[in-house]
């Protein structure tokens, strides 16, 4: 396998220009040149992937998933995660948090050393996405507004348990999901914010001013914007309210049409520009797998085409979309352009897991994981760590 690769005569987006008839050359798992096709060539040995009629984006990084492929974060173990981040490569995702549900802290501590025992394994392997680290949804949250979470699991903040479980991460917690109304709940967000995880906001009835308040404690994001929280009411202003409201809070976004209909999206980025957003698929284990009944955590969910319900066919539980198309459904819905998206899903969620200098954007010297995406948002190739891991068409060698 040559560790050369070549990107030829696509469109190629960086984050200062979109470039026509653009290459990108990769060497040794590295981008080692980004510009216009006239002022560079591959070398003899690359392997070429003609990219014409193509877009070339940075891979995508998903900081809120929980399965793919068949298989859920919490329920195959490492052997399974390690199936989930060879999946994900069809959809051009190139890293990922892995995201629990609300679990007893027996399950989130074993979930945690899962996923940690996945990473060493996967150290240095370029066939499957990366895990950059976990995202926490839960359990601290609010019952009223706990949408597909267990109610069983969901407890009001325990600070023994949550320091021994950033412990046992050992920094790899990059994300968790709260709600600051809850008894302690800002006390948290200050332990979270003071070990360097970014404390976000959800499955909440808070007002504004508990948003507010929460903000100034050291919350940065929201979860799923619009969906298990309070909402936008005109004498009533709920979390969302103070989501779109708020520079200081960057709201994740689910765009598959489902979760959010596409005119509250387009609210959405008109209040919050690409700064204030990351696009999220939220997906499950029936990613990529159609039709059928699935698991999500404990729980059974079923899926009919993009709706994915818990068994009662009404109650919203995760999503069957991917990364590819959140962005094409963003650039559809919004209005932003094709820069605004691959900010939106690369290189802002790589910012939050810490690794924005090395990924999330097509710039020499960062980790070649690439996306080609045809004109319809289908993935035509992925790239990972220089290596052509995925294929829907030919590449050849030079």
């Amino acid at each position: 396998m040559t560790d050369r690769l070549a990107i030829v005569g696509g469109r190629v987006v960086t984050p200062g220009a979109v470039i026509e008839n653009g290459i990108v050359l990769c060497e040794e798992g590295r981008i080692s040149f980004a510009g216009s096709a006239t002022e560079a060539a591959a070398e003899e040995g690359s392997l070429i992937i003609d990219a014409s009629g193509c877009l070339v984006m940075p891979g995508f990084i998903d900081t809120h998933f929980h399965g793919s492929g068949g298989d859920d974060v919490m329920a195959n173990g490492v052997e399974g995660l390690q199936r989930i981040s060879r999946a994900l490569l069809k959809f051009g995702t190139t890293g990922y948090l892995a995201t629990t549900i609300a679990a007893r802290h027996d399950e989130l501590m074993r979930s945690t050393e899962d996923v940690l025992a996945a990473q060493s394994r996967d150290a240095g392997a370029v066939d499957r996405a990366e895990i950059l680290g976990l995202h926490i949804e839960g359990p601290y949250i609010n019952i009223s507004f706990k949408g597909a979470q267990p109610e069983s699991a969901i407890r009001d903040p325990d600070f023994d348990e949550c320091r021994e479980l950033l412990n046992a991460a050992r920094g790899k917690i990059k994300i968790m999901t709260l709600a600051p109304e809850l008894p302690g709940g800002i006390e948290l967000i200050r332990l979270l914010a003071s070990n360097g995880v970014a404390p976000s906001l959800g499955h909440s009835e808070a007002d504004y001013d508990t948003a507010l308040a929460a903000l100034d404690a050291g919350a940065t994001r929201a979860t799923h914007l619009y969906n298990a929280m309070s909402g936008v009411h005109h004498r009533k202003p709920g979390l969302a309210a103070a989501c779109l409201n708020e520079p200081g809070i960057q709201a994740e976004l689910i765009c598959d049409g489902v979760h959010v209909d596409p005119k509250m999206a387009q609210l959405a980025w008109r209040a919050k520009g690409r700064e204030g957003l990351t696009l999220i698929t939220d997906a499950t284990a029936a990613q990529g797998h159609g039709d059928g009944t699935y698991t999500l955590g404990d729980f059974q969910i079923r899926v009919r085409g993009p709706l994915c319900t818990l068994m009662d066919g009404v109650t919203i539980a995760g999503s069957v979309l991917t990364m590819n198309r959140a962005v094409a459904n963003a650039i559809d819905f919004t209005g932003m352009g094709i820069q605004d998206a691959a900010f939106t899903s690369s290189l802002q969620p790589a910012r939050v897991c810490g690794v924005e200098d090395r990924k999330g954007s097509i710039e020499v010297g960062k980790d070649a994981d690439i996306a080609v995406l045809n004109a319809d948002f289908s993935v035509s190739h992925t790239i990972r760590n220089g290596y052509h891991v995925f294929s829907s068409k030919q590449a050849v060698g030079l």
